[in-house]
Formats: C-alpha cells, sequence, structure tokens
C-alpha cells in the first residue's frame, strides 16, 4: 500500500505537467503557424492587389461592362467567396456565395482577416481610376477555412496526443498497483505464516509443559480406572457413568496428542516401497474400527510400482482422513491407490455429511473444524505431514455423500511436489 501511494501521486503530478507542456506546446505551435500563414498571404496579397489595380485601370478606361466581364471570369474561381465594385461610393456590382454577403466596412484595412457566416475570410482591397474620371474599389473575398481545418486538425492531434498519454499513465498506473497487490498479499501471507510459526513455537513451549505435567497422572488415572473397571456392577446408571468417564479421559489424552504433534518437528525417514506391500500392511491397521463401527472399508490398489516414502508418517496421514470420515458418520469409506505418471495419487471417499461451505476453503487452517468437540487441529497436522513428505492434498469434493481428499505424493523424493502433477479440482 505505501509503494502504491509513494508512486501514485508523482504519476498524477508527471501526467498533469505533460498534459499542460503538451497543451501550451500545441498552442504556440498553432500560433506560430497561424501568424506565418498571414504573414504569408498579405505578402501575396499586396501582389495581387497590384494586379487588381493595374488591370483595373486598363479595364476601366474600357468601360464598365468590360470591367464586370472580367469580374465575372474571376469569379468562376471557386476559392473566392465574393467579389463587390464600388464606384463613387456606390455598389454596382456583387457576386457572393452566402446569399448577397459582403461584409464591406469604411476604412477597412486593405487587408484583413475576418469570421464570417461564411467561414474565415481573408479580404484584399484595391482602388484605381484616373484623377478626372470615377474612383473604383475593388473588394475581393477570398475562403480562407484551410487555417480552420488546420486549427481542428491540430485541436484533434492535441486530444489524440493526451488520450494516449492518458491510456500509457493508466497502464503505468494499473500494472504498479497489479504488482502491489501481489507484493502486498504475500507480504501478507509471509507476516500470516511467520505469525503462525511463532504461534506454534509457542505452543510447543506450552504443550511441552501440559504433556509433562498431565500425560503421566492421566495416564495413572487411566490405568486405575481400568482396575475399577472390573468391579462396577451391571448397574446400567453406573455402566453409564464408567463409559463417560473412559471416554472423556480418552479425550483429554487426544487433546493432549493433537498438541504434541502440532508442535513436534517432523522429520520423515524416506525408503524403496512397493505399493502393493504399503496397502497390504496399511489394510490391517483400520479395518477393525471400521467393523466395530459398521462401516464399509474399501481399499484398491491399481498398480504395483515402487515409490519413496516414510510408511509410518503415511499410515498416519491415512488413519487421520479415515478418522475424519469416521467421525462425519460415513457408513462407507473408499481409499484408491493409483500411479500416474511420476505421483503417486490417492483418494480417500465417504458418503458422510460433508463440509460446510463456509469452512470449505480454510479446511486446513489451525482451530478450523466441522465438529462441535473437535480442537480443530487434524487437517492441519495432516497437512504438514503431507508437506513433509513433499506431497500436497486437496478437498476436492465436500457435498454430503460424496466428501473426496486427494494427496498427490512424488514416487521420488527428487520429484518435488507439485511438478509430477497437479491436484484435481472440485
Amino acid at each position: 500500500m505505501k509503494i502504491r501511494k509513494k508512486f501514485l501521486w508523482p504519476s498524477i503530478l508527471l501526467f498533469l505537467l505533460l498534459t499542460t507542456a503538451v497543451y501550451y506546446l500545441n498552442k504556440l505551435n498553432k500560433s506560430e503557424i497561424k501568424n506565418r500563414f498571414e504573414e504569408i498571404t498579405i505578402s501575396e496579397g499586396e501582389t495581387i492587389r497590384n494586379l487588381i489595380e493595374n488591370s483595373g485601370i486598363h479595364l476601366a478606361e474600357e468601360g464598365d461592362k468590360k470591367l464586370e466581364e472580367y469580374l465575372d471570369s474571376l469569379y468562376e474561381n471557386e476559392n473566392i467567396a465574393y467579389i463587390g465594385l464600388i464606384k463613387d461610393n456606390k455598389l454596382i456590382y456583387l457576386l457572393s456565395r452566402f446569399e448577397g454577403y459582403f461584409p464591406v466596412l469604411p476604412g477597412q484595412q486593405d487587408y484583413r482577416i475576418t469570421d464570417t457566416p461564411m467561414g474565415k475570410i481573408f479580404e484584399i482591397t484595391g482602388e484605381f481610376g484616373s484623377p478626372q474620371g470615377p474612383h473604383y474599389r475593388l473588394h475581393i473575398g477570398f475562403d480562407y477555412e484551410f487555417l480552420t481545418t488546420f486549427e481542428n486538425a491540430a485541436s484533434r492531434n492535441f486530444s489524440f496526443i493526451m488520450i494516449m498519454l492518458l491510456i500509457i499513465m493508466i497502464f503505468i498506473i494499473g500494472t504498479v498497483i497489479f504488482f502491489d497487490k501481489k507484493f502486498y498479499r504475500s507480504q501478507m501471507e509471509l507476516l500470516k505464516e511467520k505469525e503462525e510459526k511463532e504461534r506454534f513455537r509457542e505452543l510447543s513451549t506450552l504443550t511441552s509443559e501440559i504433556a509433562h505435567e498431565i500425560k503421566n497422572p492421566l495416564n495413572s488415572i487411566y490405568l486405575s480406572f481400568n482396575v475399577l473397571e472390573n468391579h462396577c456392577s451391571d448397574d446400567s446408571e453406573a455402566l453409564f457413568y464408567r463409559d463417560a468417564i473412559k471416554t472423556e479421559i480418552q479425550r483429554i489424552t487426544g487433546i493432549i496428542q493433537s498438541y504434541t504433534e502440532l508442535s513436534r518437528e517432523i522429520k520423515p525417514t524416506f525408503h524403496d516401497i512397493l505399493l502393493t506391500d504399503f496397502v497390504h500392511s496399511f489394510r490391517v491397521l483400520p479395518e477393525e474400527e471400521a467393523r466395530n463401527r459398521r462401516i464399509t472399508l474399501t481399499i484398491e490398489n491399481k498398480n504395483t510400482g515402487e515409490f519413496q516414502t516414510d510408511p509410518n508418517i503415511l499410515k498416519q496421514i491415512l488413519l487421520n482422513l479415515l478418522k475424519n470420515s469416521m467421525e462425519a458418520d460415513a457408513t462407507s469409506i473408499g481409499i484408491e491407490f493409483e500411479i500416474q505418471g511420476k505421483v503417486l495419487v490417492i483418494y480417500v471417499r465417504d458418503n458422510g455429511k460433508g463440509i460446510e461451505d463456509k469452512i470449505a476453503d480454510s479446511i486446513f487452517k489451525p482451530y478450523v473444524s466441522t465438529k462441535t468437540r473437535g480442537m480443530g487441529l487434524g487437517l492441519n497436522i495432516t497437512q504438514r505431514l503431507v508437506q513433509a513428505l513433499n506431497g500436497q492434498i486437496a478437498l476436492i469434493s465436500r457435498n454430503p455423500g460424496n466428501t473426496v481428499f486427494c494427496l498427490i505424493l512424488p514416487l521420488k523424493i527428487s520429484d518435488q511436489s507439485g511438478k509430477g502433477g497437479n491436484l484435481p479440482h472440485e
């Protein structure tokens, strides 16, 4: 955000300075060219006036009719807007292309450029006649609209330049803001990651003390309870409280174990393992619990290849996911192993109650849980275990009756996670 503000105002100031500079340069250029055009026009007008006066003297000697015929031939030039001939202060001849318009004023200059309803007009005035004869004054107005056309073109050029400058400036500012946002997001993610690591570090110290202080007494309580359990009567109320106490002791043990795993540094030991051997050794672990819970458990293996992993960590990952499925009231759970290219893909499916949309995007964050009594650490720990194996994990379906987690693990540790395959999308 600071980078954006630091860059934004100088960019706006630079744009305003460029705009002002281009505007005044354009204005100065237009004025200079206009003045130059007028100088050239007046210079040429001097020559034309001399020709008119010299020609007019000879034509006037032959009579007004001859003079008018000459003016008729001049009017054939489409650049002439009007021609007016005044004899002894009386208008005797007029041709105009705008409904008889003839803008003649007493005492006007020999040359003038003026705005009229016909547009810009450059007028030349010439006088001729003999001392003894009549006195003539001829006004010829030339179309000077090309100067307006030039000014309009200059204005269009200025507008085009300004639009281009604006587009370039918007592009530059937009690019800076885009990369600034990316930088800001990455900084926030790094800060968040740092805060989480600091939080885990604090938890590590706390849980070590808690585990040390509580675990041994809790184990003693549990062992003592197991001895007392044999002396409980068959009374339904006694059995109820017996089961309740046993459940709560197990829950406390699970909470302590979760925090201990959260703070523990994960150091995998990789081995070359046949997929069929791993699946066979893993299958026996969850079968009994699934049978006790009356859950149909299906484990499928489509390949016989070899891969590198820490089997204990991978088993823990799968058991964590199975536990989640069982606690989501699933009656059917399936695990599929499949080698695709350079990666091992594992799907864990269940027909449980699914995961709510509002927490689906943050399901792997700590303290996010779908269970009312859970700590929300299970999937976070699972993700950390997967990452320790250079793998990826994602929730690809969260619908009730079809919840699917996908794991991708490299077959070789040199094949870093994400280079050997992409996680499917929901």
